[in-house]
């Protein structure tokens, strides 16, 4: 597995335009991969995540955006750089994770960021399949609550500020409330909702992304989890779950 990261210059035209919409950056990134390179049914699939970079103080022209893309095979991102992104040392890193990855462990604690879009499917309602509709949580509490109710099967637990001896900011309410009665380690730093055309027809995705610490409760299933994705909406920059030192 491969971790790439592109800084992309929101100053040029065509960053604006990939970041304008999910559908034009879905197939950019694709297109970073030769024909043929991603057709192993059993290899894991392309996922990205956009980020937000904050400006080093007092510098100008400092990246503003970066483009993650984890993927089975290393990608070729000259087309974003050259319209979109920096020609420069540093523009583009690209990291192998298997190391990484076989060296998780349980009781391992590390810094995250995971990008979601919380869905769930309506009982009382059916689509024109017949099935339960699937709609999108939008409130912060319910888009927290669906990380949480996730974290265990993922193979990992979210950890308190005790935890760590101390106290760290948690996600608050508007009232300035704890969401959820602890002090968890979890905060929502960005909440959106996204629409764009695919085909002839419109997405609208409700997108939440998260920050946090983690403790390594299950080392498969996180390993799965960060290779694979949590939750739907992968192909338009949800679901890349990404570890660092807190």
């Amino acid at each position: 597995m491969f971790l790439t990261r592109i800084y992309l210059n929101p100053f040029r035209r065509g960053a604006r335009n990939l970041m304008r919409s999910r559908q034009t950056m879905h197939a950019a990134v694709l297109n970073c991969f030769p024909p043929g390179s991603l057709d192993d049914a059993a290899a894991p699939r392309v996922l990205w995540r956009l980020d937000r970079v904050a400006n080093s103080a007092g510098k100008q022209g400092s990246p503003a955006y970066a483009l993650f893309i984890s993927s089975p095979v290393p990608p070729d991102p000259s087309h974003i750089v050259e319209t979109a992104g920096y020609d420069t040392d540093g523009g583009v890193v690209v990291r192998e994770l298997d190391g990484f990855l076989d060296r998780l462990e349980a009781g391992q604690r590390w810094g995250f960021r995971l990008c979601v879009n919380p869905t769930f499917r309506e009982k009382s309602q059916l689509d024109q399949a017949g099935r339960k509709k699937i709609l999108a949580h939008v409130t912060q509490e319910q888009q927290t609550k669906w990380v949480l109710d996730r974290a265990e099967r993922c193979g990992f637990k979210i950890l308190e500020s005790a935890d760590l001896g101390g106290e760290l900011p948690v996600l608050e309410d508007s009232q300035g409330q704890r969401v959820d009665g602890k002090n968890l380690l979890i905060n929502g730093v960005e909440r959106s909702l996204v629409e764009f055309r695919r085909g002839n027809g419109l997405v609208r995705l409700s997108i939440a992304t998260f920050e946090g610490v983690l403790e390594v409760s299950d080392p498969q299933a996180l390993r799965h989890a960060v290779v694979n994705g949590i939750g739907r909406g992968k192909a338009y920059g949800c679901g890349l779950l990404t570890l660092a030192r807190p």
